[in-house]
């Protein structure tokens, strides 16, 4: 038998802002993995580089001969404050448990009041919670699409006559309102293929003293599953801190590693290991400079090494879109309109759905009735590519490879190299968790790193960014498990915005459409409605306008609002 004992038992409260326990959630999930169903990573905290903390928490200790109920209440509180380890929380534990206790291990963030229920058994009792969310020990969040209930059996032990907590799970929990209170959001950076692009892979952490160890202990854990084979590290297997602190004094941090990290590095593995040190840590407030040491120790870089060179953050595509006007292919930006010179003839394709290399002169489109995606080579010469049925409107990417897909009872994606004479023909990549999904928009990032798919699993519509897994000599063979983002517009179209953002929405020629932009950092902002709108067209790179299209005509966004614009075209698409 079971009695429930409400937080308002006793004459105390539990107040809207609790942490506590999680590791249920651990034997619920398993592992830390993000999986390939579930929204992940769209919770909603402030911009990153929160160190200069300016919340400062102070729940009390355990009372004199506090009752079971108030120890495990007070323990929830004490959740809240995160400075020196927790150490008002581990007051309430067992001297055993508080020093194995690990506060860190994970995050459930709830939505509603625990419910608290004492058990049979004396000194046992079980914390139930509606879980909206978790963050494990290395700063990734998963959403759940459904609240789900989390419950976590504890029990308490007379020590020195007062209860205290002998078996509690590891980690903590957070109600769902002030997450972005005690948490900020901050990038790592992890290399592409080319090591030419810097990624950013966001993740969730306490503000906390010790928190540039806790980033740069996830830095050399790797990536996020959504980008393991298609990102890289500098940093080899088994890199770790030499101790699990990186002190900052005036501005700058040491990090101090272990010997196994230089083992075999090359200058210029040194060189991107400090790259990508900096990269990460100068989002933290209060740090602008990194010294990286071994044994305490300064590393030596030496000079600049052959290869090294400065990665590219913020991946951008040229201003000029392309275009659809008379059956033939033309530039479009502002007002303007200039038909694409030094191309044949391709009216009898009826060309649609066009799209123009970011770093070339080169172009692709569908034929009329998406049968067929045709190329266009620097010399203007044109030819048929990839045939399916349905074709999607292609992307050509910062390496060369122009991409589609087509549905013949399974979704099927092409990639054509830019010189089909060194590379061989298009060919078909392995589509892995797309497979038995309906894809209706592929675009690849300006880093050629990742995809943004929209796609129906299960019967369900979805955003997910997917990586690119691409062999030694950068061709495409696969995608990873992707990450799935929160869209609250209804979706079937998306186009990259940055490099870390993208716009959605669903088509509609008679309906008002609502569009969303939705950054990987957490954030999102709802377009204002337009009438009829059939296609979106964005760009990454500085003040890029976005573009859309309507029966009546083309419109650019300025500041909040959708504007009419002169220029005769239709299908509009910036380079990517």
């Amino acid at each position: 038998m079971r009695k429930r004992i409400s937080p308002h038992d006793g004459g105390t409260r539990l107040p809207a802002l609790i942490a506590a326990l999680v590791a249920a959630l651990l034997v619920l999930s398993g592992c830390a993995a993000i999986p390939s169903s579930g929204p992940v990573g769209t919770s909603a905290p402030e911009a990153a580089g929160q160190s200069d903390f300016t919340y400062t928490f102070d729940p009390p200790g355990p009372a004199k001969d506090a009752s079971p109920q108030q120890i495990i209440e007070g323990f929830m509180r004490a959740g809240i404050a995160p400075r020196d380890d927790y150490s008002v929380a581990r007051e309430y534990l067992a001297p055993k448990l508080s020093r194995e206790w690990r506060a860190a291990d994970r995050t459930v963030v709830y939505a509603s009041e625990p419910n608290i229920v004492e058990n049979v058994q004396k000194g046992s009792y079980t914390v139930e919670v509606a879980a909206t969310s978790s963050i494990d020990e290395h700063g990734l969040l998963t959403r759940k699409e459904k609240q789900s209930t989390v419950s976590a059996d504890i029990k308490l032990v007379k020590v020195d006559g007062q209860w205290r907590l002998s078996q509690v799970p590891n980690g903590t929990m957070i109600e769902e309102g002030n997450f972005a209170v005690l948490f900020s959001v901050y990038p790592l950076y992890f290399y592409d293929a080319t090591k030419k692009y810097a990624i950013a892979d966001y993740r969730w952490f306490a503000n906390r003293q010790g928190l540039p160890a806790t980033i740069v202990s996830a830095l050399l854990a790797g990536p996020a599953p959504y980008l393991r084979n298609a990102v890289t590290s500098a940093f080899p297997e088994g890199s770790a801190l030499a101790r699990a602190s990186v002190p900052v004094d005036s501005r700058r941090a040491t990090v101090d590693l272990n010997t196994s990290t230089f083992a075999d590095a090359t200058e210029l593995q040194r060189q991107l290991m400090q790259q990508q040190l900096e990269l990460t840590l100068g989002e933290v407030q209060n740090i602008r400079t990194v010294s990286m040491t071994v044994g305490q120790r300064a590393v030596s870089l030496g000079n600049e090494a052959q290869g090294f060179d400065k990665a590219i953050v913020d991946a951008s595509v040229p201003n000029t879109q392309i275009a659809i006007a008379n059956q033939t292919l033309v530039f479009y930006q502002g007002n303007g309109v200039v038909p694409v010179g030094g191309i044949q003839d391709i009216s009898a394709f009826k060309p649609r759905d066009p799209a123009m290399a970011p770093a070339d002169n080169r172009f692709a489109f569908l034929n009329g009735d998406r049968t067929k995606m045709i190329t266009v080579n620097e010399s203007g010469a044109a030819r048929v590519a990839a045939t399916g049925t349905d074709l999607l409107p292609p992307s050509i990417d910062i390496h060369g490879w122009t991409w589609t897909v087509g549905d013949n009872g399974r979704t099927r994606i092409r990639a054509t190299p830019a010189d089909r004479d060194k590379n061989g023909p298009s060919r078909q990549v392995n589509s892995g968790w797309m497979g038995n999904a309906d894809v209706t928009s592929l675009r690849v990032s300006p880093d050629g790193a990742r995809a943004l798919v929209i796609a129906t699993v299960n019967g369900k519509p979805g955003v997910y960014v997917t990586g690119i897994i691409r062999d030694s000599e950068g061709v495409p063979r696969g995608f990873t498990d992707p990450l799935h983002l929160d869209a609250s517009v209804p979706v079937q179209q998306g186009v990259w915005n940055s490099s870390d953002s993208v716009i959605v929405m669903k088509p509609s020629d008679s309906k008002a459409v609502q569009a969303e932009e939705i950054s990987l950092n957490g954030k999102a902002t709802t377009f204002e409605p337009l009438l009829g709108m059939t296609n979106i067209s964005a760009g990454p790179g500085d003040q890029r306008t976005v573009y859309a299209e309507t029966p009546d005509g083309v419109y650019s966004r300025v500041f909040s609002t959708w504007k009419k614009r002169e220029g005769k075209a239709s299908e509009l698409a910036y380079p990517g």
